[in-house]
């Protein structure tokens, strides 16, 4: 069947098509009437951008999914069960009669009614490019639907204020228990360390080590002096009789001399006088006496090398004694100083554990007693005027949509079941063979002259 085919056929019957088309906008009138109204109220929230850091304290971004988050939050059973008790006392009248008309008796129970019916009506749409979130609900009553929608936002504020201190609340408490255990811990610290101190005679430390440092440096010095005296007194010691070791004992120098001088006489004595001449014999008494003078004289000196060989090698004990006796002292004192400083870093570190967990405490427990909130009511709601159902526009727009379709269809079923030539296309088409001529009436209607073609 071809486009003009059809077209002719639907204008033949056409009056079906107009007859059903005016009995289903007449039908859906007479529903639209009858059927209940529907007010829907909407609202706008703006929700700021920016939330703290529970553990910085530092305000950041919200993350990508926080206008998802509050649409999952304004929907949630939660904030449904507490819109009851901010509705104004004339809106719970309403609500209360609702529910008594749809709960059975000895059942009602219009808080839990409310609750299941604004969980089913409400609807949330988050907006893309902005942060303002937008709230619609339903109901038969505009009065009710615009009074629910205004507790709903004020219900859902106040829980999301509860959503942020409840943690804080928690926060705080679970702080202060800390706080018991870090003042312990540091109070502990503070004993050992002081203690120590005590145990020890620790005033000042630092200047104490610098002294003995000071001490340590000066024997180290006269410890060094006192082995290069002994080591010198040594050698001296060591030459032979010690007499090239003193060279500037004037009482030897002196000694040998006269010693010299004595022999020297002496030998020429011997060769004018003779060995038995009583002057020769006096001279060499006299050379006699003079080396055994050198010879006390050499006794006395050695044993003064001695003497001070061995007090410079006991300086030199002494002094080695000393040296070892401070550095072990000055080690020891580092040794102290070490424990000391790793007590006083635990001192700190307990003490700013101690006052971070009490700053943080604080701040928790301020966040717990706030009663603000990022969240702001753009425009509330308000009694609708109109109502978006039954929707009398769109109805008429559907019922004239579905009557045409069924007079289309009651026509094709109609020429279906009594076929008729309307065109000499259809003599074509059905007995395939041409048409050679066809009377013109210019006179009629349309249908009137397509009837008339031979």
């Amino acid at each position: 069947m071809s486009l003009s085919s059809l077209f002719r056929i639907l204008l033949a019957r056409w009056w079906i098509t107009a007859t059903l088309v005016v009995v289903c906008v007449a039908v859906m009138a007479v529903v639209t009437v009858f059927m209940p109204r529907t007010y829907t109220a909407s609202t706008e929230l703006i929700m700021e951008g920016n939330v703290q850091d529970r553990v910085t304290g530092e305000s950041v971004s919200a993350r990508s999914g926080y206008m998802i988050t509050q649409s999952e939050v304004i929907r949630s059973r939660r904030v449904a069960e507490r819109v009851y008790e901010y509705l104004p006392d004339d809106i719970r009248t309403l609500v209360d009669q609702r529910a008594a008309e749809e709960q059975p008796e000895g059942k009602v129970d219009p808080a839990g009614w409310l609750s299941g019916y604004v969980r089913r009506n409400v609807s949330v749409e988050a907006g893309k490019n902005s942060s303002v979130m937008a709230i619609t609900l339903s109901a038969p009553d505009p009065q009710v639907a615009a009074g629910a929608l205004n507790s709903l936002a004020a219900a859902y504020i106040d829980t999301s204020i509860e959503l942020r201190t409840d943690p804080a609340r928690r926060f705080s408490k679970w702080y202060q228990d800390q706080m018991a255990l870090l003042r312990e811990n540091l109070r502990d610290a503070r004993s050992q360390l002081s203690g120590f101190q005590q145990e020890h005679g620790i005033v000042g430390l630092n200047e104490q080590l610098d002294l003995e440092n000071s001490r340590l440096a000066e024997l180290s010095s006269k410890l060094v002096e006192a082995q290069d005296q002994s080591t010198q007194d040594q050698l001296r010691r060591g030459e032979g009789n010690g007499v090239a070791a003193m060279p500037n004992n004037a009482a030897i120098q002196n000694l040998r001399s006269e010693l010299a001088r004595a022999e020297a006489e002496l030998e020429d004595m011997s060769t004018r006088y003779g060995e038995r001449h009583p002057e020769y014999r006096r001279q060499r008494s006299e050379v006699q006496a003079l080396r055994g003078s050198l010879a006390r004289e050499r006794s006395i000196a050695a044993e003064s090398l001695a003497s001070t060989a061995d007090v410079s090698q006991s300086r030199l004990q002494e002094l080695q004694q000393a040296f070892d006796n401070q550095k072990e002292r000055v080690l020891s004192l580092k040794a102290k100083r070490d424990e000391l400083e790793l007590l006083q870093q635990e001192v700190q570190m307990a003490q700013e554990a101690y006052n971070t967990a009490s700053g943080r405490a604080q701040a928790n427990t301020l966040e717990s007693r706030l009663g603000e909130t990022n969240i702001t009511v753009l425009n509330e709601a308000v009694p609708p005027s109109m109502p978006t159902s039954p929707n009398l526009k769109l109805n008429v727009v559907i019922a004239t949509a579905l009557g045409f379709l069924l007079g289309v269809a009651l026509s094709l079923l109609l020429e279906l079941g009594n076929r008729r030539v309307r065109s000499r296309s259809d003599i074509e088409d059905t007995l395939g063979i041409p048409v050679l001529a066809y009377l013109p009436d210019t006179s009629g209607t349309y249908r009137q002259r397509e009837a008339q073609t031979v």
